[in-house]
């Protein structure tokens, strides 16, 4: 099953192990002992999201990177740019194909009124699909209709600490538009957002939900 082969990074950070392949999501702060990467996928440029010095630590010769523009433009080597609704199919790691889904904020804004993730931003989520099983990373973002395009997936990975993201009470409200076989919080515990946000949204959230424990 997808989720047991899952770990947490902290913050919005995961690793999945697909097959004989790893794929992180959003590495930041892992350790230098980290597995090396066959694929690396970043949702948008915001620093807790884009480490240039994860992406080294974690890069070989032949390590992908995948990316909004904006991101893809900053990096050299093995990049690909992605946008909300474009989807590889198995071209970069045998067995796992990857859809970008739209993230933004629809209600966090600065001081200024501006919202933190912009609609028009071509900020991501990610959707893959690992040998027939599939798996939503959210991003940065607030519940928006874009998420009916992964309803089904068997684990989503939600944003649950509020300010930037979805609070918990969204969150849940996310999971039970998407109706995830699993559902992950993540965004919290390293810069904003607490274990109570998990717990909170564990307590909201229709169906399973699992809190993982950070892993080295």
């Amino acid at each position: 099953m997808l989720i047991e082969e899952l770990d947490w990074l902290g913050h919005s950070g995961f690793r999945l192990r697909a097959g004989r392949s790893v794929v992180y999501i959003d590495p930041y702060r892992v350790s230098a002992d980290a597995p090396k990467a066959d694929l690396i996928l970043v949702t948008h440029g915001h620093y807790d999201h884009f480490s240039p010095q994860d992406l080294e630590l974690l890069s070989h010769r032949g390590t992908w990177l995948v990316g909004p523009a904006a991101v893809a433009e900053r990096v050299s080597g093995n990049v690909l740019s992605i946008a909300p609704g474009e989807m590889l199919e198995d071209e970069l790691v045998r067995g796992v194909a990857v859809a970008a889904v739209a993230a933004y904020n629809t209600s966090k804004r600065d001081p200024d009124g501006n919202v933190f993730h912009p609609p028009g931003a071509g900020f991501v989520g990610y959707d893959l699909n690992v040998r027939g099983e599939r798996l939503y990373h959210a991003g940065d973002t607030d519940v928006i209709p874009e998420m009916d395009a992964v309803a089904g997936v068997d684990v989503a990975l939600l944003p649950v600490s509020g300010t930037y993201v979805m609070t918990a009470g969204e969150a849940a409200e996310a999971a039970r538009r998407i109706g995830p076989r699993v559902a992950v919080p993540m965004h919290w515990g390293e810069h904003i957002g607490t274990r109570e946000d998990a717990e909170a949204f564990a307590a909201a959230a229709p169906g399973e939900v699992r809190i993982l424990e950070k892993v080295a």
